[in-house]
């Protein structure tokens, strides 16, 4: 589960949860701000003249917390699970707050 009082509910095991927050933001970038390329990193990007630096720095963390889960040996735990949850929340959030400056409407919907 998620943080207490958390909007969102979160796997317990720390691949899953890696991957589907990292598929989340892909998700929201490409739909909404129209980013490219293969992984979070490069979505980031390409959308970085869109983002505030603050928000850019913190979905980065997450983009390189799933990839060492992925690929580097040994490395087989989120190390602060509430704060990789946290900043999830956080740039999901913002992510949010600036496409209903846009006139969008809210598509977050991890579970």
């Amino acid at each position: 589960m998620g943080l207490s009082g958390s909007k969102y509910s979160h796997s317990s095991n720390d691949y899953e949860l890696a991957i589907k927050i990292s598929k989340e933001l892909e998700f929201i970038l490409v739909s909404q701000f129209h980013s490219t390329g293969r992984g979070l990193h490069e979505h980031i990007t390409s959308t970085s003249h869109q983002l505030p630096n603050h928000l850019i720095k913190q979905m980065r963390y997450l983009a390189t917390i799933r990839n060492k889960l992925i690929h580097e040996r040994g490395f087989d735990t989120i190390p602060d699970r509430n704060e990789f949850i946290a900043k999830f929340e956080q740039s999901a959030e913002e992510l949010d707050g600036i496409i209903q400056s846009r006139g969008g409407q809210s598509i977050c919907i991890i579970q």
